[in-house]
């Protein structure tokens, strides 16, 4: 029981993280943010045993620790996203468990190219498809914290598109 409420508390603290990104206005705040997140999440989804979506969320965590790194160097960037993709699928593919292991591979893979993207506002719309994918992964694997932060999530995006749009 403390194991299931200490694996539902370091959820929280990551989808926390990640509501709250979407709401800065500089692309390495959102990332910097981020990359607590999925730290959080790499630990949580393992000790729930969702092993695609730990993998997928420490593969993810890579990826945003090298963009953010590498930033400043567009064509490199670029080419590291490239690559990182291929490798997402296929590493996420031998951790599959079943029909729901591809949602954190979509998921993973589209905020993989939202690296490269400089628009905040596609970074954020991109944010809301993998909530989604997140979200149903999360009910399959009793994830509660998720199921309510990624739906916080969803609506958060929601609110800091249009506030940022203006």
């Amino acid at each position: 029981m403390l194991e299931f409420i200490l694996t539902q508390v370091i959820g929280a603290i990551g989808y926390s993280l990640l509501a709250i990104s979407y709401f800065r206005k500089e692309k390495k705040q959102i990332l910097s943010m981020q990359i607590i997140a999925y730290v959080m999440f790499t630990i949580h989804y393992y000790l729930l045993s969702g092993m695609t979506g730990s993998i997928c969320n420490l593969l993810g965590l890579i990826a945003l620790v090298m963009i953010y790194l590498f930033d400043k160097y567009e064509k490199n960037k670029k080419i590291l996203v490239m690559c990182m993709i291929p490798f997402v699928i296929l590493i996420a593919l031998f951790t599959y468990q079943n029909a729901y292991s591809l949602l954190p591979i979509v998921a993973s893979v589209t905020v993989i190219l939202s690296f490269i993207m400089d628009n905040e506002n596609v970074i954020r719309m991109i944010g809301i498809v993998s909530a989604v994918c997140w979200l149903v992964y999360a009910i399959v694997y009793q994830s509660y914290v998720a199921i309510v932060f990624e739906v916080i999530t969803v609506i958060s995006i929601v609110i800091a598109l249009f506030k940022n749009s203006r």
